[in-house]
């Protein structure tokens, strides 16, 4: 991710607030998401708990990524943050 700070990805539930849950997962970063073995990050909203990176996911959920002093191909739109995919 192209950014001279960090990068996060935070959950939120249908009314914009962080939701309660027993893992106390609420957002990964580029400091406390763990790595897969080629250096890419892989967030999983919902699934198996076991999973590295999970986040629990609500009714209405949504998540939002912050890029914080984001480089220039992110303000110019040639490079995107990826989008969340669904995994059967």
């Amino acid at each position: 991710v192209p950014v001279d700070a960090f990068w996060s990805v935070t959950l939120y539930d249908d009314k914009g607030w962080m939701p309660v849950n027993e893992y106390n997962a609420y957002s990964f970063n580029n400091i406390t998401a763990k790595k897969n073995e080629d250096g890419s990050i892989t967030i999983h909203f919902g699934g198996d708990p076991k999973q590295p990176n999970f986040l629990p996911i609500v009714p209405g959920w949504n998540y939002i990524v912050r890029l914080y002093q984001p480089r220039e191909e992110i303000v110019d739109g040639s490079w995107t943050f990826p989008s969340a995919q669904a995994v059967e």
